[in-house]
């Protein structure tokens, strides 16, 4: 139990420690002949309304363009195959998998 506690109080103070090291830079942090870069001013709500209303339309234009974001150049459309066609070539592929099945010219994966 001894055990235990001094270890969870150890890993506890580890914990609480790394808070005081976060300390924000100051004058005296930074080595010398370098400076603090100038705090940056919060966006203020027009300023982020200003911002979205830009994302905005630049989303839509793009949404209605129809380019996909991956895959340029963008590839040529297939002719769509017919249901009985793809049932047919189905039927096929599967008799022809259970023949050779049958026969013993498919084996197990790792048997040769």
């Amino acid at each position: 139990m001894k055990k235990t506690t001094l270890i969870l109080s150890f890993a506890l103070a580890q914990l609480l420690a790394t808070a005081a090291f976060a300390q924000p830079a100051t004058a005296e942090a930074v080595p010398p002949g370098t400076k603090l870069p100038a705090p940056k001013a919060k966006a203020t709500a027009a300023e982020k309304a200003e911002g979205k209303t830009a994302r905005k339309s630049e989303g839509a234009v793009a949404a209605k363009d129809g380019t996909p974001a991956e895959g340029n150049p963008v590839p040529d459309a297939k002719a769509k195959v017919p249901k009985d066609e793809k049932q047919a070539a189905r039927a096929a592929r599967k008799t022809e998998t259970t023949r050779a099945n049958k026969a013993g010219e498919i084996t197990a994966k790792g048997e040769k």
